[in-house]
């Protein structure tokens, strides 16, 4: 987890100022699909600058984020007062060691983390620990294309765009996955597209590499609108842009 944890605290004043990224319509998908209520005690693993358990602290008992990135974590510690940051807990941990008891959260969120983790096996066994008996965990992540050469395609993309990247899992793989670390899978949905221009995906990655660059662009207008499993290259106004689109799964301890 070394690697993402140095590459996103490189990110963290980027990821900090994004609107985006304190837009709370951004974050409703995974709220509407976790279902929080008055008694939970929450955990959101990876949790960045801790914007998702603040929200989620307005319908839980306790709201808890863990990220194993110290400058991330310092950003979401930054915000005013009123923010309502006193009504959550930041912690520094990686998602395959979390420093908490068994058994002491009913609910667990991960978004957009989970195809960074090197050991998907270990953060999902830890999420097993950590979840009491009867609860839930909830991810929402980008998913890969079925077709084995147009996920190697995907996947080189990716690397590009973030080299922390590790895999983008097909949903079949995901479930395989939670079934095996011995959560009841309830569903996994793909969700609504949304659209980011490239220029900002480039600043927000920190891509600067002119050759790096130079790649990525040639790739993605040699593969102009293709779907590439919820991930398109389009034109806009003569810019690039990609049209994303990720899963949401919904389990049960």
């Amino acid at each position: 987890m070394g690697h993402a944890a140095d590459t996103f605290g490189d990110r963290a004043d980027r990821y900090a100022k994004m609107a985006g990224f304190s837009d709370e319509s951004y974050y409703r998908p995974i709220i509407e699909a976790a279902r929080p209520v008055a008694g939970d005690t929450a955990l959101d693993i990876a949790t960045g600058t801790g914007f998702l358990p603040l929200i989620l602290s307005r319908f839980v008992r306790e709201a808890v984020g863990c990220d194993p990135a110290p400058a991330m974590l310092a950003k979401g510690l930054e915000r005013p007062v009123d923010s309502g940051l006193s009504d959550i807990t930041l912690v520094e941990a990686p998602a395959d060691a979390l420093p908490f008891p068994d058994a002491h959260f009913s609910l667990a969120t991960c978004r957009f983390a989970f195809h960074h983790f090197p050991d998907p096996a270990a953060a999902l066994a830890e999420a097993y620990r950590v979840l009491l008996p009867g609860g839930r965990l909830v991810i929402e992540d980008i998913f890969g294309p079925g077709d084995n050469a147009v996920r190697l395609l995907r996947e080189r993309i990716e690397k590009l765009l973030d080299s922390s990247h590790v895999v983008a899992y097909r949903p079949g793989e995901l479930q395989d996955l939670l079934e095996e670390a011995g959560f009841s899978v309830e569903s996994i949905e793909k969700k609504a597209e949304a659209e980011w221009p490239l220029e900002l995906i480039l600043e927000l990655d920190r891509v600067e590499d002119p050759f790096v660059r130079t790649e990525l662009t040639a790739l993605l207008r040699e593969n102009l609108d293709r779907d590439l499993g919820g991930f398109t290259a389009i034109e806009i106004d003569g810019s690039l842009a990609l049209r994303l689109r990720g899963m949401i799964a919904v389990a049960g301890k």
